[in-house]
């Protein structure tokens, strides 16, 4: 997997904030997070949560594309695309060429499309033993379409709960409150694809 750090998301969220002319401090009021949070996250030291992250990208105008993108220099040079090199050709993407962040609420997302996409976005989504419940419910523009792989994934949309396990898939709009998490022993690994209402719009769930 093609791990990004935290100091290269948080330049990028830096470099957006600034560049809608928004202090840190009212970044931190808008999104509910406290000052020296929104520090932390820009210093490469802390990581914003699902909710917070999805609260930043809109307000300072960025993105989840954009934040997920590999900086240019750890990408390889590219190769001439021929009708018999599908990597070149922008098709497949291997197994550790996936971009993958980690939240600070649980959750590991890797894109799965070989680049970034206005208007959708294709994840893997990890979640490990004993993650917990949201505080925060998630609401974006979109629509999405999740298939849990292996483990138990506990939902609520619309403050509805109820466990999806192994071979169970959800759709639902985006804009009804929903919040995932796993209470259970074992990891969890689902599949999620999110069609986004208008492109650049924010995408993925968690």
């Amino acid at each position: 997997m093609n791990d990004l750090q935290w100091d290269v998301i948080g330049n990028r969220v830096r470099s957006a904030r600034v560049a809608a002319g928004i202090s840190a401090r009212e970044l931190a009021r808008r999104i509910g997070v406290s000052p020296s949070h929104v520090s932390q996250v820009e210093r490469g030291i802390g990581a914003f949560s699902v909710p917070a992250l999805y609260a930043a990208a809109r307000e300072i105008d960025i993105s989840l594309h954009d934040l997920f993108d590999p900086p240019q220099e750890a990408l390889p040079a590219p190769a001439p695309a021929t009708l018999q090199d599908l990597d070149a050709d922008g098709v497949v993407q291997r197994a550790g060429q996936h971009p993958t962040i980690q939240l600070s609420d649980g959750p590991r997302w890797s894109r799965l499309n070989v680049a970034a996409e206005a208007d959708a976005e294709f994840l893997e989504v990890i979640y490990q033993p004993g993650t917990r419940v949201l505080p925060d419910y998630i609401r974006h523009e979109g629509r999405e379409y999740g298939i849990v792989i292996s483990g138990a994934l506990d939902v609520e949309v619309d403050g509805v709960r109820t466990t999806l396990n192994a071979g169970d898939s959800i759709v639902f709009d985006s804009q009804r409150p929903h919040r995932f998490w796993n209470e259970s022993e074992a990891e969890v690994r689902a599949i999620w694809f999110v069609r986004d209402s208008e492109p650049g719009d924010a995408a993925p769930h968690a």
